[in-house]
């Protein structure tokens, strides 16, 4: 069966997660930095008011105010819209770095520093009139639709219920001063911008949760998938057994090399084979080779050929064969043992010198 026929039911696996991450396909919502700058805007009118319509109030003093007639008439309009134009700056200068900061931080608290490795790759997918066409029928795309419905909602609600009350209070502005209408006008703002980013931040957390359960959703795997991904991970396992075998080939031609150099064979008699080495520079007997059955069978036939004597020793030769590896020397409960079996090959050897 097509992978494309299987039902995805397992949970995506990291090196999958890891995949979508490097496409730039992360959960995130949008919704966020517009959240965060409201809030921003709200928090900076609130303490910075003062100061933002202090200079609002010199930018439309001198644009449409005495000082601007004054300009007019002495011919100095460049210089006074010059001024004008700097205080434009001092108030939008902030505003500015405060969306890029937010903009960025908000990219960064939700995915973290992400590099994109095929954000220039050519996916002619995007461009498949078919696919743009299931695209807009998709389940995202409704989605983004509702959100957009509801975050006209949102605002349209928390901007009615706050200026509902103030409504009422217009016709009594005429009798405010400059500074007491800027004071309310600020107050007003404040709530408004306030009130929006929560409902916004209402609807960021919602939208973000809901990108994470498309994009689990979207992430799943088959069984195939799974079994796939851990075969290429892991190795395919007829390849890993392959290895396997040559490297045991390998290491028993390594071991079946020393046997030549071996004082004594300790045998079962029929089913282990253990080959001692030992010489002045080894603080005891050293285990060179060792093997069960055809190996066992090889490492007796290399003696014969090299007139190495072979001694049988149940017990010695199943100690050493179940508790010792190749290369660890005799531990010093066998001393006595292998001292007894070695002693017995030098005599042996002694007899065959002195005939």
């Amino acid at each position: 069966m097509a992978d494309d026929d299987q039902e995805k039911t397992e949970e995506a696996s990291q090196s999958r997660r890891d995949e979508f991450r490097k496409r730039g396909e992360v959960a995130q919502t949008k919704e966020l930095a517009s959240t965060l700058f409201l809030l921003a805007s709200a928090g900076a009118i609130f303490v910075l008011g003062k100061f933002f319509f202090a200079q609002l109030y010199e930018v439309f003093n001198h644009s449409f105010g005495v000082d601007m007639v004054e300009a007019v008439r002495g011919g100095e309009i460049l210089g006074s819209l010059k001024v004008a134009g700097e205080k434009i700056f001092i108030l939008t200068a902030p505003v500015m770095l405060i969306a890029l900061l937010i903009s960025v931080g908000s990219t960064i608290v939700q995915v973290g520093f992400l590099q994109v490795e095929d954000a220039f790759a050519l996916n002619l997918e995007k461009i498949n009139p078919l696919s743009g066409f299931k695209r807009m029928f998709s389940l995202k795309s409704v989605v983004e639709a509702a959100k957009s419905f509801l975050k006209l909602v949102f605002i349209a609600a928390v901007v009615v219920l706050i200026l509902k009350k103030e409504i009422f209070k217009v016709p009594f502005m005429i009798q405010l001063s400059v500074q007491e209408l800027v004071t309310y006008m600020g107050d007003v703002t404040v709530r408004l911008l306030g009130g929006i980013g929560i409902a916004m931040g209402l609807l960021a957390a919602a939208d973000y949760f809901f990108q994470r359960w498309d994009l689990d959703k979207k992430m799943m795997m088959t069984k195939q998938e799974v079994k796939e991904e851990h075969k290429t991970r892991e190795g395919d396992p007829m390849i890993k057994a392959r290895i396997r075998k040559i490297q045991r080939e390998m290491a028993n031609r390594r071991m079946m090399d020393k046997v030549p150099k071996a004082d004594v064979i300790i045998t079962n008699p029929t089913h282990i084979a253990i080959a001692l080495k030992y010489d002045a520079n080894l603080p005891a007997p050293q285990v060179i080779a060792k093997g069960a059955d055809l190996i066992a069978e090889k490492i007796k036939e290399l003696a014969r050929q090299h007139n190495i004597p072979v001694v049988e020793n149940k017990p010695l030769a199943r100690t050493i064969f179940k508790t010792l590896k190749i290369g660890q020397v005799i531990p010093r409960e066998l001393f006595v043992a292998v001292a007894e079996v070695l002693s017995y090959v030098y005599r042996l050897r002694k007899k065959k010198v002195r005939k």
